[in-house]
């Protein structure tokens, strides 16, 4: 006799943890690509040859470089809760 029942392959419980894991980093990839491109404009606009602008735009510029990093880590940690298994 064959049998037609599936197989279990996780939980209901699980996949809706592993799917509100996803948003919530998709989220947050978002919002960090928002903010980088907020601050790369911030950099471009105070790209001035004043001391005191000076310091403030490589303040600026670094902190868009930082939150660069920050997507491509939140990238990473999305990439691994799709593959994750919750069950």
């Amino acid at each position: 006799m064959y049998s037609i029942a599936l197989p279990q392959t996780g939980s209901a419980d699980g996949a809706w943890a592993k799917a509100q894991a996803v948003a919530a980093l998709g989220t947050a990839v978002d919002a960090l690509d928002d903010v980088g491109a907020s601050l790369a404009v911030l950099a471009s606009d105070t790209d001035w040859h004043s001391d005191g602008v000076r310091a403030m735009q490589e303040s600026l510029d670094d902190l868009r470089v930082r939150t660069r990093v920050e997507v491509s880590e939140t990238r990473s940690r999305e990439f691994e809760a799709e593959g994750a298994d919750f069950s």
